[in-house]
């Protein structure tokens, strides 16, 4: 297994609807067992290309790895375990969460919004003297 295959493993198991925080965990742990069964081989006089060869087999295949995990229910995520329940809460927190998209937008991007609107200010501003002006030359004619 090479470390490309670990990519293959993670879009495995998200597929198969295990929740991201235990590939993420799986994924680190076979990283780190991959790393010392290639240190392990390397110590044992293997060239790197034959070592990363062995660790590989050493480790196991991903389909047993992706199977392995797909027989265990409580590591999918619950959007997986209840799709009903899902179908309901995720529209539901979308709407609730809407409202509150122009806050994170404003504080997000503040410099340029009070740009805007200083500009706006000062625009509205000179309209509202040119106006004033207008009326009083009307005023006094």
């Amino acid at each position: 297994m090479r470390d490309a295959d670990f990519g293959q493993l993670q879009s495995a198991l998200l597929r198969a609807g295990i929740a991201p925080r235990h590939v993420r965990r799986m994924l680190l742990e076979l990283q780190d067992h991959y790393t010392d069964l290639v240190e392990a081989e390397l110590e044992a006089g293997q060239d790197p290309q034959s070592a990363a060869r062995n660790a590989g087999l050493q480790l196991g295949d991903l389909a047993g790895i992706v199977e392995a995990t797909k027989a265990c229910p409580e590591l999918r995520s619950w959007g997986r375990r209840f799709p009903r329940l899902a179908v309901v809460v995720y529209p539901l927190t979308c709407l609730a969460l809407l409202p509150a998209v122009p806050v994170f937008v404003g504080v997000a991007h503040a410099p340029q919004l009070a740009r805007w609107s200083m500009s706006l200010l000062f625009g509205a501003l000179v309209t509202a003297g040119m106006l004033l002006l207008l009326q009083l030359s009307i005023l006094l004619t």
